[in-house]
């Protein structure tokens, strides 16, 4: 794995620890509807899918700068 996908994921795994701790999931923990949805679950299904389809993507990806 090259050091750019290594900095990369390092980079999300942060990201998804910053988006899901105590400051951030309490301001949107506070009891409000969207639909019959609380905010929260919205919150945290949205920013859980984008973590999984951000890290697929560094994954997946493949440099084509390759030298031949």
């Amino acid at each position: 794995m090259s050091n750019d996908k290594v900095f990369r994921l390092l980079g999300m795994f942060f990201l998804a620890l910053f988006i899901f701790n105590y400051p951030i999931l309490s301001l949107f923990g506070r009891g409000e509807m969207l639909g019959g949805i609380p905010v929260l679950f919205i919150y945290i299904f949205i920013s859980w899918s984008a973590i999984i389809f951000f890290t697929a993507q560094i994954v997946e990806s493949k440099k084509n700068n390759r030298p031949k």
